[in-house]
């Protein structure tokens, strides 16, 4: 889930919004931060005066307002539905203005109950907004526009500076002093209200999205593409690199006036801080905002669960964290993962109980005799023997490695949340609601029941050997045994609060157990004194792992919080792994039944039914923007920073090709002979291969804008198209290109060739264009939206085409591109690429992992599992 925007009132508090209605909130400096609002809608900016009065802005026109520091948010009317991408507010709070697609600017002046339009503007695309006082302000947007007010936006100037470059980011000090950023390096100021601007060169040539500058306009702060963060300290005659310990984009960043604290957000739901004046940044928050309810590994495996069946595997120690799928969505509530470390099992509600085989990217689920929520999970050596234990007293059991499973006969009927066997794997413990102990000793034969001398509910247990065990539960109960479960003796925690997990070291000296409020608690006498470990956050802590030697240890809990140590605990970081990655390519085999879908951090998703998808290893965190298939066997796909990979055994696995080139590419055409591909992206950037990858040769083009789209229709012909109405075409494969005229300087992203003399374009303001004598002449197709279309595509006899495009805009032709109808799949979701196969069947991936089919036409659209959902509570 990416975040959008971010804003600061003093060190403390702090708010940052983004995809899906996503609102956090922290007013503790950062240690935690929690979620507010009920939108659906994407936020693209907030704006707080004080600690109470806040406005965000977003998709569909929306705007919200709080005046009580977040608790709730107040929808506003401005009686538009266009995008809105920028919200600021002068320090009074009284006057604001936001900033979206089609020219639009409004103005609040009684601090953002009500909203009027200024303008008219044309149909531009403004991206953000900075106000200074309830008078001042300025606005960026596309193709270089800067426009500022003096007088409260009754009358606007236009001074945009001397680029065609798209402004993403401005902040302002002054009436006079004004910052803005953009595509491919693009750092402008003015010191004289834009009459002359100044321009960095050869700091980046990557995009730079958000901007802050100090007071007197000396320290300034810039951030970006692939984790660029950028400063200056001399009002800009001179930039460093910060230090920001993260690939993924940084959008937006903010600090305090004397830039003291500060924080920036972006992709994957990644929050940074800095506290020391923006040089250097840690992670507060790195990914999903899910419950994490436990956390098992073995080896430098680790494996997450909890709320919406979300399900997070690490296989280096947590360096990395990546999602599986095939979980439907269920809770699931314990994991346990085998030495092998491929091998592991996960149970939750309505009696799940889930194996997988492959390290947690694809997860199966199994019979069991109950449809009783199950809360634990155990296996002995080797895997073979297991128990799981679950509502209602239910037990079962396996000795065959899951593949039957058997309902224990136990004597109590009390729900039971924790189970754990001895080393041995014949000595068991079972613990559960009002103080519940079963223990075993003929491996599962028969359970005996054991008093206790409490009656709070038990929510773990762990066996250290055959005669000791350790269980906790609520009010900060921690019990041991050292008898084999004979007698229990309860042990002083010095804390109240609930206690959710426990685990020890092979050798029983050590060990750990962590509850709420960000509870730790550590001994290093074997459970005889315990003492207070500071985890660095108030959060619930909801489970922890350690290795055998208690060297390194997993946290996991609320909010996809984790924890990490490698220090045996005397220091604690976070770690928080991301899920709903915006998904940017699709490609569907109509022949044999499987495709591929790839999108951010390096995302690639595999199918050979249809029906579920697997994450395939792409050894890569760039983002991954399309892809193309030669073959059911051969298939190309490209993205960030010049990154080419390639697959030769259907994804089994994809190896990186040297493209020869740094810029991002933004598409790619690959022909059957399975020797030649194409790619293209920024700066006109156009590359070729004639010899399947070993080597890629860089094409001369005639434009050096970006290119959002490329498409071949045999080796020789084929169209490239993209920023400001360009659209470059070959008739040599590639070799030579030539401008043609589209007659339009809108932006264009998506092409589809039909064949040498047809083919198809569509851009910005709902364009759709096309070319029936191989681009001598384009004609524009009437259509009843203005959204930007991404992408466009035909079925294979040609008949149906659909395009999509932002705000979840689908278009729908049933007569070859003659008329068009507006749809919609009903996610909300902006939407990247689309592919038809019949004229009823079709596939579009989306932000937020969103992958979608239609089997009736578009009617209806289908979700796939891969796809998350808007974030529930859980209630403990």
């Amino acid at each position: 889930m990416n975040l959008q925007g971010v804003c600061l009132v003093g060190t403390t508090h702090a708010w940052v919004v983004g995809d899906g209605g996503m609102i956090l909130a922290t007013c503790d400096g950062g240690a935690v931060w929690t979620p507010q609002g009920d939108t659906e809608k994407d936020l693209r900016a907030v704006c707080f005066a004080d600690t109470e009065r806040g406005w965000a802005a977003g998709r569909d026109g929306t705007l919200l307002r709080t005046v009580d520091g977040g608790s709730s948010w107040q929808t506003r009317s401005a009686d538009t539905t266009r995008n809105l991408y920028g919200i600021s507010f002068a320090p009074s709070g009284r006057t604001g203005w936001a900033v979206g697609d089609g020219g639009t600017i409004l103005v609040s002046s009684d601090g953002g109950s009500t909203w009027q339009p200024q303008g008219p503007f044309g149909d531009t695309h403004f991206t953000r907004c900075s106000a200074v006082d309830d008078r001042t302000a300025w606005v960026v947007g596309k193709h270089g526009r800067i426009l500022t007010t003096t007088d409260g936006g009754t009358t606007w100037t236009d001074c945009s500076a001397p680029t065609r470059s798209d402004f993403k980011g401005v902040f302002s000090v002054s009436a006079e002093q004004c910052w803005a950023v953009g595509r491919s390096g693009t750092l402008v100021w003015t010191t004289d209200g834009g009459t002359n601007w100044s321009a960095a060169q050869g700091v980046t040539d990557l995009d730079i999205y958000g901007v802050w500058a100090s007071p007197d306009g000396r320290t300034v702060r810039a951030s970006g593409d692939d984790g660029l963060l950028i400063g200056s300290d001399d009002a800009g005659r001179t930039w460093s690199p910060c230090r920001s310990g993260t690939t993924k984009d940084v959008v937006t960043l903010a600090l305090t006036a004397d830039a003291g604290h500060g924080w920036a957000a972006g992709d994957d739901g990644l929050i940074l801080v800095s506290v020391d004046g923006g040089h250097s940044w840690e992670p507060q928050l790195n990914g999903s905002h899910k419950d994490l309810v436990a956390v098992h590994g073995a080896g430098a495996t680790r494996t997450a669960v909890g709320q919406d069946g979300t399900v997070l595997t690490t296989t280096d120690h947590g360096a990395v964290w990546r999602t599986g799928a095939g979980t439907d969505g269920l809770l699931l509530w314990s994991v346990h993962v085998l030495e092998d470390e491929r091998h592991a099992w996960a149970v939750g509600a309505g009696g799940a109980v889930l194996v997988t085989d492959d390290a947690g990217a694809s997860w199966r689920r199994c019979e069991v005799p109950v449809e009783a929520d199950l809360f634990g999970v155990h296996l002995g050596p080797g895997g073979r023997v297991g128990y799981v234990v679950g509502a209602g007293g239910a037990v079962l059991v396996t000795d065959d490695a899951g593949a039957s499973w058997r309902r224990c006969e136990v004597p109590v009927e009390a729900d039971l949340f924790g189970v754990h066997l001895g080393p041995g794997g014949r000595v068991g413990y079972v613990v559960g609601a009002g103080g519940a102990v079963l223990v075993t000793d003929d491996a599962g034969a028969s359970w005996r029941r054991r008093d206790v001398p409490v009656d709070a509910d038990l929510t773990y247990v762990h066996a250290v050997d055959d005669d000791t065990a350790w269980a906790v539960g609520r009010t900060g109960t921690l019990l041991t045994t050292r008898d084999g479960g004979a007698t229990w003796s309860p042990r002083d925690t010095g804390t109240e609060a609930a206690l959710w997990a426990v685990t020890f070291t092979s050798q029983g000296d050590r060990g750990w157990a962590v509850g709420d409020f960000g509870t730790v608690l550590v001994t290093d006498d074997g459970g005889q004194a315990w003492k207070p470990q500071d985890s660095g956050t108030s959060g619930n802590l909801k489970s922890i792992w350690a290795s055998p030697d208690g060297s390194r240890a997993h946290i996991v809990g609320d909010g996809s919080l984790v924890l990490a140590t490698s220090d045996g605990g005397a220091s604690w970081t976070q770690q928080v792994a991301g899920t709903g990655k915006n998904l940017y390519g699709v490609r569907i085999l109509t022949d044999t039944g499987q495709g591929w879908v790839v999108g951010d951090g390096g995302t690639i998703l595999g199918s050979r039914g249809l029906d579920r998808w697997a994450p395939q290893p792409s050894g890569t965190t760039a983002n991954l923007y399309t892809l193309a298939a030669a073959s059911p066997k051969t298939a190309w796909t490209v993205g960030r920073g010049g990154v080419v990979l390639v697959t030769h055994d259907a994804g089994a696995s994809w190896r990186p090709q040297a493209s020869g080139t740094d810029k991002d590419l933004l598409a790619v055409s690959a022909a059957a002979d399975e020797a030649t591909a194409w790619a293209a992206g920024d700066l006109g950037t156009i590359i070729a291969t004639r010899d399947g990858g070993t080597t890629w040769h860089t094409r001369p083009t005639p434009c050096g804008d970006v290119l959002w789209g490329l498409d071949f229709t045999d080796t020789h012909t084929g169209w490239a198209v993209g920023l400001g109405g360009t659209i470059v075409h070959t008739r040599d494969g590639g070799d030579t290109w030539q401008a043609q005229d589209a007659g339009t300087d809108d932006d264009l992203f998506g092409v589809y060739a039909v064949d040498g003399h047809t083919c198809w374009v569509v851009g910005d303001r709902g364009a759709v264009l096309h070319t029936r004598d191989g681009g001598h002449t384009w004609e524009r197709k009437p259509t009843d939206t203005r959204q930007t279309l991404h992408a466009v595509a035909f079925t294979p006899d040609g008949g149906t085409a659909l395009g999509v495009g932002r705000s979840d805009t689908v278009l729908i032709s049933r007569d070859g591109g003659a008329t068009w109808r507006t749809g919609s799949t009903g996610t909300g979701m902006s939407l990247w690429a689309v592919q038809p196969t019949t004229a009823h069947r079709a596939w579009i991936v989306g932000d937020e992992g969103s992958v979608l089919s239609t089997s009736d036409g578009g009617a209806t659209w289908d979700r796939h599992p891969y796809s998350p959902e808007k974030d529930a509570v859980i209630h403990w």
